[in-house]
C-alpha cells in the first residue's frame, strides 16, 4: 500500500474525512490496485435514499432568481446542503430541479427542522 493510501486508511478509521453537512460524511474509504499496479483510495458509492412517504414532504414552487445553495440555505441553514434537495427529488441532474419557474420540487420535512424552515 503506498504511503497516501496508507495515511488516508488510518487517519479517517477507513471512513472519509469530510465535513459533518456533506452528503459523502460516514462513507466508507475502499482501495483497488489499477491495471498498472498502482493502489487507488475512493470513497464508496453513496446511494440515494427512498424518498420519504408524500405526507412528510414539503414542497416548493420555483421562482426566478431561485438556486439550490441559496434553497439549502433558506430551509436547511447551509447553502452546502442543496443536495438534500436533489435527494428529496431523485434527480440525475439537479440544475434541473431550478431551471423552471413554477416547477413544485420536494423537500425532506426531516431536515427542514433543524433549519430556518423557509425563505
Amino acid at each position: 500500500m503506498t504511503d497516501l493510501s496508507h495515511y488516508l486508511l488510518s487517519n479517517t478509521e477507513e471512513t472519509a474525512d469530510f465535513t459533518s453537512n456533506s452528503r459523502y460524511v460516514g462513507l466508507p474509504l475502499r482501495v483497488m490496485t489499477d491495471a498498472n499496479g498502482t493502489e487507488r483510495v475512493f470513497v464508496s458509492r453513496r446511494f440515494l435514499p427512498q424518498p420519504a412517504s408524500t405526507e412528510r414532504v414539503q414542497s416548493l414552487v420555483v421562482r426566478e432568481g431561485d438556486r439550490l445553495d441559496l434553497l439549502g440555505a433558506a430551509y436547511y441553514a447551509d447553502p452546502s446542503k442543496w443536495w438534500c434537495i436533489a435527494d428529496a427529488n431523485l434527480v440525475q441532474h439537479p440544475g434541473e430541479l431550478v431551471s423552471h419557474v413554477g416547477r413544485r420540487i420536494a423537500l425532506k420535512a426531516d431536515d427542514t427542522e433543524n433549519g430556518s424552515g423557509g425563505r
